[in-house]
Formats: C-alpha cells, sequence, structure tokens
C-alpha cells in the first residue's frame, strides 16, 4: 500500500490565523474559561480558543454568558472573559456588560463585527461594538488589522483591573480574521504593533495595586540595585506632583543620572552633574541597561518605546502604564510619595550604591559634556552665516539669558525649526520652565501661552519669558501681541522668520523653485512672502521692536528687548533665517514617508538620499540606485544640491 502523502498544516486550510493571536494572547493572561455562543463571526474565534486549551462554556443566550463572565471576575479577582458573535449577539450582551460597569467588575467581551467596506449599509448582523457599548465601557475598540490583536488585549486586561475596574469591548472585524498572516511585518511597529510578551513579566494579567505597595517599591529598588547603568527619566508627572525635591534626594542617595521631559525640565536641575541631556547626552541614555519612567506618556515622541530597555513605570494613573514597555515592576501612585518611599527604603535598608555605579556616573558626565561642547562648536561654526543660521541663533539667545538672568527665564517653544535647535543649549533650573504643545504638535499657541505664563509668575518682571516663534505660527496669533501690550507684560517674542511653513522642505524635498509640484503651483509652492517684518507689529500696537539680519547683532538685539520687556514693554524680535535650515526631524523616515509619493525624478537631491537611506521599502539595487550619502541636516542646502 502507498504511504498517503500529507501536506503540511496551512496548504489546504486557513492555519495559521489571526485568532491564533487572540488566543495566544488569552493564554499568556492566565485565561482559562470563556463564555459565550458562536456565531458566523466568530467560530474562528470560538474554535482557536478551544485548540489552545481554554474551556469555551457554550450558553442559551449571550446575557447570561455576559453575567457568567462578571460572576467568574468577582469570584476570582480577575477579568471575566466573554464572546458574542456580531448584531444580536452584541445587542443581547448589553444589558449584563451595563450590569458589570455599574458593579466595577472587569469583563472582557470579545465580539464579532461587520468588515468596515459595509459600514452603515443593510449587511446582514451589522454590528458597531464602538457605537453601541463606547458609553459603558472602560475602553472599546475596533480591530482592524492584525497587528492589533495583542495589543489591545494586552491593554484591556490592563485597562479593566485598574481603579475603577469595569468592562471592555472590542470588536474583531470578519475583514480581519479572514486576512493572512503576515509573512514579514507589515507595520513599521512590527508583526504585533506595540506588544510586548507578559510585558509585567510574572505580574502579567494582575491589577497593579495603586498607592505604591511595598512589595512593587522593593521589587523596583531592588532592580535598580542590581542593575550597572540606569538612568531616571522624569517626565510630566514630576512636574504636577511637585516632585523636584523628592527627586533631587532619590537621585543623590541611588547615584542614578536623571534626563528630563517636556514640562518637567527643570525638575531636576539641568546643571547639577548628575544631570543628562536627552540631545547631548542621548549616546549615555542609549548605553542604559534600565530606566525608571516617572509620569512620562511614551507615545511617538519616545518612538513608542520600541528599542528601550527594561523600564520601571511609575504613574498616578494606571492609563499611563505602558503595555508596550518591557516593565520589571510598576507603580500606580504620586510621583512624589513613590520616590518619598523608595527614599525611604533605601535608608531603612541602609542600601549604598553599588560600587559600578561610580564609573557610569562618570561615563554619562563624560557623554554629556562632550556632547553640549560640540553642539556648541557646532553652532559657532556658523558665526559669520548670513541669513542666520538656526544653530547659532539657538547658542546665542540662551547666552544671553544665562548672561543676564542666570538662565531663569521661562521658555515657550512653538516654532517648528527653533523647536529642533534651541532645546539642547536650555539649561533649566526649576520645573515648568519650559513648555511646548506637546504631542499636539500644534502652531500658534506659543503667543498665548507666553501670556499666560507671564499672568501666572510674580517673577517674571525679574526674568522675562522668551516665547519662540515660528513666522507661521506668528502669522495665526500674532495679532495678540496688542494684549501683551496692553497689560505691559514682561515677554519677549522671538519670530524666525523663514518663509512660512515648514519651509526647509522645500530645499530638502521639492527643490529650489518646487519643482516637484504640479506646474500650477510651482510660483509659489507652500511658502510665504519673502522677509516678512513681523517686527512691525510693535508699530500698529506699541512695544519694542527689533530686526536682525547679521548673526553679529543678534547679542544686543535680545538685551535690549529683555531690558524693554522688565520694564513691562513687552519686544518682539524678528530674525532672518536661513530658509534651507529645517527642522532634522525631515530627513528622518517618518517624514520621507510623507513625501514617498514624489517620482524619484522630480525629488530634490537631498530628498533623493534621505529617501535611499530611511526607506526599506524600495528594492534600491533592483531600481539602479546605488548607495549614496546621508546629508547633514545643520548643513546649509548648496546650488549644487538643487535642479
Amino acid at each position: 500500500m502507498a504511504k498517503e502523502n500529507h501536506p503540511p498544516l496551512g496548504m489546504r486550510e486557513f492555519q495559521p490565523n489571526p485568532s491564533t493571536y487572540i488566543a495566544q494572547a488569552l493564554v499568556e493572561h492566565d485565561v482559562t474559561h470563556v463564555f459565550g455562543i458562536h456565531g458566523g463571526h466568530v467560530w474562528q474565534i470560538v474554535d482557536e480558543i478551544s485548540n489552545a486549551g481554554i474551556k469555551f462554556i457554550t450558553f442559551r443566550h449571550e446575557q447570561a454568558a455576559a453575567y457568567a463572565a462578571e460572576a467568574y471576575s468577582k469570584v476570582t479577582r480577575k477579568p471575566g472573559v466573554c464572546v458574542a458573535t456580531a448584531g444580536p449577539g452584541v445587542g443581547n450582551a448589553f444589558s449584563a456588560i451595563q450590569q458589570a460597569r455599574m458593579s466595577g467588575s472587569p469583563v472582557i467581551l470579545i465580539a464579532g463585527g461587520n468588515a468596515p467596506e459595509t459600514d452603515y449599509l443593510p449587511i446582514i448582523q451589522p454590528c458597531y461594538v464602538t457605537d453601541v457599548m463606547k458609553n459603558i465601557t472602560k475602553l472599546c475598540l475596533r480591530v482592524t488589522e492584525t497587528a492589533q490583536i495583542k495589543q489591545v488585549l494586552s491593554r484591556a486586561f490592563k485597562d479593566s483591573q485598574s481603579y475603577p475596574k469595569g468592562p471592555v469591548a472590542l470588536e474583531m472585524e470578519i475583514g480581519m480574521l479572514m486576512k493572512a498572516l503576515p509573512a514579514k511585518p507589515v507595520s513599521a511597529y512590527g508583526e504585533h504593533a506595540l506588544y510586548v510578551s507578559k510585558w509585567l513579566g510574572e505580574q502579567t494579567g494582575r491589577p497593579i495595586p495603586p498607592g505604591g505597595a511595598p512589595d512593587h517599591i522593593q521589587r523596583a529598588v531592588k532592580r535598580l540595585w542590581e542593575s550597572e547603568k540606569p538612568v531616571i527619566y522624569a517626565a510630566d508627572g514630576c512636574h504636577w506632583s511637585d516632585a523636584s525635591a523628592a527627586l533631587l534626594e532619590f537621585a543623590e542617595i541611588s547615584q542614578i543620572p536623571v534626563t528630563t521631559r517636556r514640562i518637567a525640565r527643570g525638575c531636576f536641575s539641568e546643571v547639577n552633574p548628575l544631570y543628562l541631556d536627552s540631545r547631548t547626552g542621548r549616546a549615555a541614555i542609549n548605553e542604559g541597561d534600565i530606566r525608571l519612567l516617572l509620569g512620562g506618556k511614551v507615545g511617538s515622541f519616545d518612538t513608542f518605546g520600541l528599542g528601550w530597555p527594561p523600564t520601571i513605570q511609575v504613574n498616578e494613573s494606571s492609563d499611563h502604564i505602558w503595555t508596550h514597555l518591557n516593565t520589571p515592576a510598576a507603580i500606580v501612585g504620586d510621583i512624589r510619595v513613590v520616590l518619598e518611599q523608595m527614599t525611604a527604603y533605601i535608608k531603612e535598608n541602609n542600601l549604598n550604591p553599588p560600587k559600578s555605579r561610580e564609573a557610569w556616573i562618570n561615563r554619562c558626565r563624560e557623554v554629556q559634556k562632550g556632547g553640549l561642547e560640540n553642539r556648541k562648536k557646532k553652532a559657532e561654526t556658523y558665526h559669520h552665516h548670513k541669513p542666520v543660521h538656526f544653530g547659532f541663533l539657538a547658542k546665542k539667545v540662551w547666552d544671553v539669558c544665562e548672561t543676564l538672568y542666570q538662565g531663569m527665564n521661562r521658555v515657550i517653544i512653538d516654532g517648528y525649526t527653533i523647536s529642533d535647535y534651541m532645546p539642547a543649549f536650555i539649561r533649566a533650573r526649576y520645573s515648568g520652565q519650559v513648555m511646548d504643545a506637546s504631542e499636539y504638535a500644534g502652531v500658534g499657541h506659543g503667543v498665548g501661552m507666553a501670556i499666560g505664563a507671564a499672568f501666572a509668575d510674580p517673577d517674571a518682571c525679574r526674568q522675562p519669558v522668551l516665547a519662540l516663534m515660528g513666522d507661521a505660527g506668528m502669522g495665526i496669533s500674532g495679532t495678540d501681541f496688542e494684549t501683551a501690550v496692553i497689560h505691559r507684560l514682561p515677554i519677549v517674542f522671538l519670530v524666525t522668520e523663514n518663509r512660512g511653513w515648514l519651509n526647509g522642505m522645500k530645499w530638502v524635498y521639492y527643490g529650489k523653485n518646487w519643482e516637484g509640484m504640479g506646474e500650477q503651483d510651482r510660483a509659489y509652492g507652500q511658502e510665504g512672502v519673502e522677509n516678512a517684518r513681523y517686527d512691525k507689529f510693535c508699530d500698529m500696537f506699541g512695544g519694542h521692536g527689533e530686526y536682525v539680519d547679521d548673526p553679529a547683532d543678534i547679542e544686543s538685539a535680545m538685551t535690549r528687548a529683555f531690558k524693554s520687556a522688565e520694564k513691562g514693554v513687552p519686544a518682539l524680535v524678528n530674525v532672518r533665517m536661513d530658509p534651507t535650515i529645517s527642522n532634522r526631524q525631515i530627513y528622518t523616515g517618518a517624514y520621507a514617508t510623507c513625501w514617498q509619493h514624489i517620482p524619484w525624478d522630480r525629488l530634490a537631491p537631498r530628498g533623493k538620499a534621505i529617501r535611499r537611506n530611511t526607506l526599506s521599502q524600495f528594492n534600491w539595487e533592483e531600481a539602479g540606485v546605488g548607495p549614496m550619502k546621508m546629508p547633514d541636516p545643520w548643513e546649509p542646502v548648496k546650488e549644487d544640491e538643487t535642479f
């Protein structure tokens, strides 16, 4: 008898399928029972749950299944999981899910859903969980990509168990369930976008107790003491909890370098020997083997933590405990109080920093000093460059702040390009000294924020507020310079004029004469008038105006402006900038993606080099494009780099 040929699994059936991800995530979170009813939209889910060894309990009605999940959660003190098919299945579960919300019970509903291309059409069993359940759940999401599955389930277990506990509803749309799993990652964030397996170690799937539980404090300190190269990452929560003194004491007793973020800049003095700047000290930060994250949002500006070492997370709310980080310990509590608890634990147990800590601190100081000196040296190379270079302007402006006010000015960051060059030169001394638009990334906020800061800070008359504006932002909000004049506010508005919206992109991607755009738009492209005189607002409303087109005049113009502001006469310094210099972010892959639609032959030379070096989805060898040198964002665009 001939031996029967058995093709491998997957050649004759849809295996593996997206629901294997669902089952794997449930197993990882120690789920042993799931309650619900079969249905066309969820058969795949139910079967893969069963195949994974989880017992599926079939009911007559989804309402009873969801009630069972709630009772299960109350007895086990962990989330109960239920499944409902699209349409009537979700509708039947509604009452029980609402009861779970009222009862504060952690229940996770995994629901079927129709494909988005049929939304709001007369299809069979229409289902819109995010419409139906959003007001009675803590988290309600529609999953449309396979890369989302494990990430949203991790969030579901965390959020359902954080106070106040409650239900989560996840709609697994049928089109997504019928997609073949990718042979390689289809997302910039990997096969499982922003997902870390067992993100909280042995504690994964369990609630994070609030208030800095003693065993969690102990676990965090123990991990910091075991590490050779720890770094404290102090973010917004440090400012809001007024944790400056507690952070200083903890950093000194543990001898751990500190870097700061956004509104928390200055909560740890940036002239302290333990300070490590996130720009000039980046090389040392990247060498760290563990981070202590204090009150921070880890989003796109932090690459969602991709590439971060293990991170101990401390936040006042579990909403900002991130499941996409490898987390040895997580503590929910007021940042100041938790730091005081950790310091008390160190003192009570007579702990001394490991001997290796001294070498690490010396390394950080070496990198920090070298990085800052190199940045200053690079800026000085443009001291004769006209129009003014952003790097040189940034250095000179902060030099003036240090000379006149010992670096105590509040700074509002608005302008896009100056926001890249200025932060590395600022040395903040107190919490809340530096403000920006956070991840909202707006334009024009600087005028209003400067006015609000000046009203709030009684010391502003001695050390005027500095608002770093671009010409686009000033164009949006500049008429409220009048408000500053009316109330005699001590503010200096520094306007970096480079012809409007993100003008550096013209030289880097589109070409000197906007060759990358259509014929009808090439005359003006996307820029404003050349040499706009924003200092003339002072002629309209009063105030002190300065115009700078020579780098040699920066110091004197800024000094006069600050002295005017001290007297209650707001000032505006308009500086004519080199329009070929832009925020260095436009040289990254993220920004290159925004312009990947421009045909290769219409790209400016720098744009070609950036695309060639940052976008790997193109087959460059097959396209006949060899290696290209990556341009230096600091270096002005030369004539031979344009069309």
